[in-house]
């Protein structure tokens, strides 16, 4: 290869929709994504969407690589977006790589004429490939997946639904997620007020059917019984939040079940580091059509043991 060639291999657009300081999963995967590129030397060109003007403009002062937020209503703000980094493409003239987070992200950039000569590659999660909610939903997963260069699915489980979308098996490359475990050497402490439960089960999730909490609370109200000093700690939010608020209180449980809402980072180690059980029995939500494609928690809560 080429000196000038591989200059241009080292520039990167990224588009994503999921980027800290937002807390979940898929933020965390793509700014370790990131910050992994960027350690290798990548000059990476970042694309995301805006959640909180405010606190993104503080944190992506703090970056070492550019970020370019957009904000607004879903439809103009993904146009938007595509649009400009058609517009960048053509003004930097040396990009010849692009990662979506998903294939939602690499829709619009399609239907642009800078990306057509540069190779994408898009991230698939699980529960973002499921076509039973619409026939229009399958046919516009299978036009993205099949006009781009690579499909990075985070288990052979997710890369099976591609799959059945009709797409050439030979495209889509299995890579798990990881996280970085620097955290173990986390010092700061939290929630002490824990410290007198034993024993102590988490759950980190957002709070939805298919993480199947209440699974949980039905065994918490068994095993009190016999354990009667367990704590159940919640931390994450959602639209299941009422149902399990209820069903904790139904029980009688609110002395043993504590939801807290969502956690940052920090607060999540400590978590790790308190608790002796992380529980999460996922199932198949058939009524929203909602599966689990990996659990990056699983990895986490084993970390620390």
């Amino acid at each position: 290869m080429s000196k000038s060639k591989l200059i241009q291999s080292k520039n990167i657009v990224i588009s994503t929709q999921c980027f800290p300081p937002v807390i979940g999963g898929i933020e965390n995967l793509m700014k370790g994504l990131s910050d992994n590129l960027y350690k290798n030397k990548f000059n990476l060109f970042l694309f995301a969407d805006s959640k909180n003007q405010l606190e993104e403009e503080k944190y992506d002062k703090s970056q070492k690589y550019q970020i370019m937020r957009y904000k607004g209503i879903k439809i103009i703000r993904k146009r938007k977006k595509s649009l400009d980094i058609n517009k960048f493409i053509k003004f930097k003239k040396n990009i010849n790589f692009i990662i979506c987070d998903t294939w939602k992200s690499a829709e619009n950039l399609l239907k642009t004429e800078a990306v057509k000569n540069i190779k994408i590659l898009c991230l698939a999660h699980g529960n973002d490939v499921l076509t039973k909610r619409s026939l229009i939903r399958r046919i516009r997963l299978k036009k993205v997946f099949s006009n781009i260069n690579c499909i990075i699915a985070n288990s052979y489980f997710t890369k099976k639904k591609i799959i059945d979308l009709g797409i050439n098996s030979r495209k889509i490359k299995v890579i798990y997620p990881g996280i970085d475990n620097i955290s173990l050497f986390n010092k700061n402490k939290h929630f002490n007020q824990f410290k007198k439960f034993t024993p102590i089960l988490i759950t980190i999730a957002r709070l939805e059917k298919r993480k199947n909490h209440k699974k949980i609370i039905y065994a918490v109200n068994d095993l009190i019984k016999e354990y009667k000093n367990l704590i159940y700690i919640i931390a994450g939010d959602g639209p299941e939040k009422n149902n399990l608020s209820k069903t904790i209180k139904k029980l009688n449980l609110r002395n043993n079940i504590k939801i807290l809402g969502r956690v940052n980072e920090m607060e999540k180690m400590s978590l790790y580091q308190l608790s002796h059980l992380h529980v999460m029995p996922t199932i198949n939500d058939k009524m929203t059509s909602s599966i689990e494609g990996f659990g990056i928690s699983y990895i986490e809560a084993s970390i620390y043991g």
